[in-house]
């Protein structure tokens, strides 16, 4: 895991935003090297200056404009010197939030007001996603000048920065965190994804049968009612395919199923159950306690995570590598037992610990 990617952990879910940290950091890595910085603006075809100095700011302010309702922040502002040519341009991020409205219009205006007003040789917006954005050139009205425009994407940068990491600390721990947020897309299909495409279908079959029936119907039991309706939408934002109950403050959330890796295939795929707490949950001292207590008896088997880190979410968990359930000749029995045997050991836990936040009273027979 990437040093950002642990530091996220200290926000809260519902207010963390990648793209703010991933502006920050972008910024930096640039400001250290000159060489990255030059590479891919002349890949987008942005600058042609050779060895210009090189200013980076993120968050600049630009003032109202006569037509405008609010300044203009570009997350981004690079401003390139050489031979007396001055270079502005606006990079606007978006990971994985959309454009706001008219936002690339008062960019665009804010570029041709500067490169009009300050005597610039160019004016450039570019506009870089994770996801793809449709977005139309914006035209500046009643100006000769209008700002060169260039949509792109986040793996596009991702394959320079891997080209100039050159010692850099803070670069490799970028390249991780983009790899780990979906922002290192090849431009190939290996044979491995080929294999993985061909055979989607069937595993999704597969992993859905050892969810559903008698775990469902078990989790619902033991923790109280599971949802099998986002089982995609975890998939696509985080690497894991699973079921899941939480009460959606995440003080108390309970996931069982399979956690997997976007970028490296040779990583084992994990099937079990984590419960995850928050660090700011109001019970957050009883839940530590009695993951402590848990992990030190009977569930001497299970794991926890982040005990000791006050403001790091804190996980306790359980479960083995794909390859180790797969030595039965039913693979779908043994990977069901398995968790019916991980929500046996749920059950007793909250045996244990009936006053942790649990999402609603297991029925009567459980």
């Amino acid at each position: 895991m990437s040093l950002f990617s642990d530091l996220r952990r200290l926000y809260r879910t519902e207010r963390y935003l990648v793209e703010d940290p991933h502006t920050e950091i972008v910024a930096q890595v640039l400001r250290n090297s000159d060489a990255l910085t030059l590479a891919w603006l002349k890949w987008l075809k942005v600058t042609s200056l050779d060895q210009p100095q090189v200013e980076i700011t993120t968050q600049e302010r630009f003032e109202i404009l006569p037509g405008h309702s609010s300044a203009s922040r570009p997350d981004i502002t690079i401003r390139l010197n050489a031979g007396g040519n001055t270079e502005l341009i606006f990079i606007e991020s978006k990971v994985p939030s959309t454009q706001g409205e008219d936002q690339l219009q008062r960019y665009a205006e804010h570029l041709a007001s500067e490169y009009k007003n300050k005597g610039l040789s160019k004016a450039s917006l570019v506009f870089i996603t994770r996801d793809y954005e449709a977005a139309e050139k914006p035209v500046v009205e009643n100006s000769p000048f209008q700002p060169e425009f260039i949509p792109t994407r986040w793996f596009e940068f991702y394959r320079y920065l891997k080209v100039h990491l050159n010692g850099d600390g803070l670069a490799t721990q970028l390249k991780l965190f983009m790899e780990e947020n979906r922002m290192s897309l090849g431009n190939q299909f290996r044979s491995t994804d080929l294999v993985a495409l061909e055979n989607f279908v069937g595993a999704k079959a597969l992993m859905d049968e050892t969810l559903d029936g008698e775990v469902l119907q078990a989790a619902s039991r033991i923790i109280g009612k599971v949802s099998f309706s986002k089982v995609l939408e975890e998939l696509r934002e985080d690497p894991r395919y699973v079921i899941h109950h939480g009460n959606w403050k995440g003080d108390f959330d309970v996931l069982i199923g399979y956690w997997l890796s976007h970028e490296n295939p040779d990583l084992p795929v994990w099937v079990g159950v984590t419960i995850y707490s928050n660090p700011w949950s109001p019970c957050r001292m009883e839940v530590i306690e009695a993951f402590r207590v848990w992990v030190a008896g009977e569930g001497f088997q299970w794991k926890a995570d982040g005990l000791d880190q006050e403001k790091k979410w804190t996980t306790l968990h359980h479960g083995k590598a794909l390859q180790g359930l797969m030595g039965e000749p039913d693979h779908i029995c043994a990977i069901r037992n398995h968790f019916l045997a991980l929500l046996k050991d749920i059950q007793a836990f909250r045996r244990a610990f009936p006053k942790l936040p649990w999402p609603s009273p297991p029925e009567a027979n459980g």
